[in-house]
């Protein structure tokens, strides 16, 4: 194994948010959460918590995925499947579902750009750790360029061969 850098390719500018009816509410709150760390969020809807359809949401934030290639997504629905899914359609956008810490680290260094949530499933809290997992956790990419290191804030590693 080789030495480690920043990978600054992956280093995070904006984020983009959007939701369905179901994720509505916690949209909301992760929004706020994400602004109160100073970090640049850009809502891509819906405006109102109307019933709508979540992959109207998905592409829209996935078009400004495709447009900035250092910005993170966040999705949120019922479940998360739903967005997810939607959101794998789309050329350069790798969603993971997360539902804890562990599955929105790793779906950093497994090269996610976007993580999707389901209100339905977790607690806000929870969602929260997920989000900031996933939004802070800083890759590395070796010399060698056979590995990738993910590190959180919290000091955790994690190695993953390419």
């Amino acid at each position: 194994m080789g030495k480690f850098f920043v990978d600054k390719e992956r280093c995070m500018t904006t984020v983009f948010i959007g939701s369905d009816h179901a994720g509505f509410e916690y949209k909301a709150t992760v929004i706020r959460f994400l602004q109160d760390k100073g970090l640049k969020v850009t809502d891509c809807g819906p405006a109102a918590k109307e019933r709508c359809d979540y992959p109207d949401f998905s592409s829209l934030v996935c078009k400004e995925l495709q447009k900035d290639p250092k910005a993170l997504g966040v999705l949120i629905c019922g479940s998360g499947i739903g967005m997810s899914i939607s959101a794998n359609k789309h050329k350069g956008v790798r969603c993971g579902l997360a539902h804890d810490y562990f599955t929105a680290i790793n779906s950093r260094a497994e090269g996610c750009n976007c993580i999707a949530l389901g209100e339905r499933v977790i607690g806000i809290e929870v969602a929260k750790q997920i989000i900031n997992s996933f939004l802070t956790c800083l890759l590395y990419t070796s010399d060698a360029a056979d590995d990738l290191l993910c590190v959180d804030l919290g000091g955790r590693r994690i190695i993953k061969k390419k």
